[in-house]
């Protein structure tokens, strides 16, 4: 037979200072338990010779940088509890973040002036992407290329046909590769960044229908094509315009 004795308290934690990934920052910051609700328990046998004890600890965490909130769960298990090499031991802690983030997680950026449609395409695509929803990711991006096309008025594009004879010739294709093309035939994109995204529409394509799982690495790379773009065809002219109107204001006022 066994003893259990379970415990709950309130706020314990609150006040703590724990450093954890934020996501709006980007980095491992210093974060403030602004509440807690945490939970322990211990099953001991009778002679008392042994004892299986965990706790669990649920937090409202706080960046004292960018002062973003989120969730924080701790939880303990002694019987995690174990050495893994000569130097290492495994304290049986583990911690959840919510939403999901690490090292490696990409923050969202805040485009004000990209269309709704392209910011929420964006912002989900980001979220499948710090989830490790990696084939679900590369399909949002290769939505948001069309969505671009579509927004820029992007119908088609040249392509370079190599004919039997070793001749070649300028073909206009209507699909995405050729709307790719398009973008940088009309300047939006650098010559690299569209061979670069046509790597990554066959990405997309495999993904989609051949289930396929691109890796981390090229989908980070695809994502800050996208937001380079982003930045080149809305943000930068909006600000430049915002200057201007400020510099025309301040020679009526001379």
């Amino acid at each position: 037979m066994s003893k259990l004795k379970e415990s709950y308290t309130e706020n314990k934690c609150k006040g703590h200072i724990v450093y954890e990934p934020c996501a709006s920052c980007g980095r491992a910051t210093r974060h403030m338990v602004m509440s807690s609700f945490d939970y322990a328990g211990s099953d001991e046998y009778e002679d008392g010779s042994y004892s299986v004890d965990w706790s669990s600890s649920h937090q409202v965490i706080q960046c004292q940088g960018c002062m973003e909130t989120s969730f924080r769960q701790l939880n303990w298990f002694s019987e995690d509890m174990h050495q893994i090499g000569p130097d290492e031991y495994d304290d049986g802690e583990r911690i959840t973040l919510y939403p999901k983030r690490s090292g490696n997680t990409r923050p969202i950026k805040d485009f004000w002036e990209v269309p709704t449609n392209l910011r929420r395409i964006y912002r989900e695509s980001i979220d499948c992407f710090n989830n490790d929803s990696f084939t679900l990711t590369a399909a949002g991006l290769r939505a948001l290329i069309e969505g671009l096309c579509a927004e820029l008025i992007i119908n088609d594009g040249p392509k370079q046909i190599t004919k039997k004879d070793g001749t070649t010739e300028i073909k206009r294709l209507t699909n995405l590769e050729g709307k790719i093309s398009g973008l940088h035939e009309k300047g939006y994109l650098t010559e690299k960044s569209a061979n670069l995204l046509h790597e990554h529409r066959f990405m997309g394509n495999e993904a989609v229908h051949e289930l396929a799982h691109p890796s981390r690495e090229e989908l980070s790379q695809a994502i800050e094509i996208i937001e380079h773009t982003f930045d080149s065809i809305f943000e930068i002219p909006a600000k430049g315009d915002e200057l201007k109107t400020h510099r025309v204001r301040r020679a009526k006022k001379t």
